[in-house]
């Protein structure tokens, strides 16, 4: 049983550099993360939507030369919508992840050197103990730091992204009613 008890502790201590440092670059991600949301959020709060700019610059590029009947261009803004969906969705994906990597990455960074720390303390040495016991709390308090504030941005996006997918939707409504309209009034032109 011991060497089944020494591979573990070998792999956990294999594991503690490449911890600490997916811990820091977590932190550095979050950190760079917090700065683009604050960037956003400004710019939303002078109601400037990027994503909306964009999309609805691809539907006037659209409907300078539209499909010629109204249900393939019912059809084509629908795929444009959830085309921009699954972009967005995409954009929001590194919260999701870290709003899970970093407790775990934390959890994981308490955990290691506690055994060490333990160890130490049955040998009477509490220089390395305490040492260890920062090292595991720490790493506790910046993971979940990263994952809250990872979740917290998540939470706000993707109520701008559900905000933006309504104006999107109906930006395409309004322009499928005007080609329509124009449509409608080209026949009546062409029939008379």
């Amino acid at each position: 049983m011991n060497i089944l008890e020494s591979l573990l502790l070998a792999i956990a201590n294999i594991l503690y550099y490449p911890v600490i440092v997916a811990v820091l670059a977590i932190l550095v991600h979050q950190a760079v993360s917090l700065g683009k949301f604050m960037s956003e959020l400004k710019k939303r709060r002078s109601n400037f939507s990027k994503q909306v700019e964009n999309f609805e610059l691809e539907c006037k590029a659209y409907f300078k030369a539209p499909a010629s009947s109204y249900k393939a261009i019912e059809l084509d803004l629908v795929y444009k919508l959830r085309k921009w969906r699954q972009s967005y969705g995409k954009a929001l994906s590194s919260n999701r992840l870290m709003i899970k990597a970093g407790p775990t990455l934390g959890l994981m960074g308490t955990l290691i050197p506690m055994g060490t720390a333990l160890s130490s303390l049955s040998q009477g040495d509490l220089m390395i103990m305490s040492a260890n016991m920062v090292t595991a709390f720490t790493t506790t308090v910046v993971g979940m730091a990263c994952g809250l504030t990872a979740f917290l941005m998540h939470y706000k996006q993707s109520s701008w992204m559900k905000n933006d997918l309504l104006e999107c939707e109906s930006m395409c409504e309004r322009n499928l009613l005007d080609w329509e309209t124009t449509n409608r009034s080209g026949q009546e032109l062409v029939n008379s």
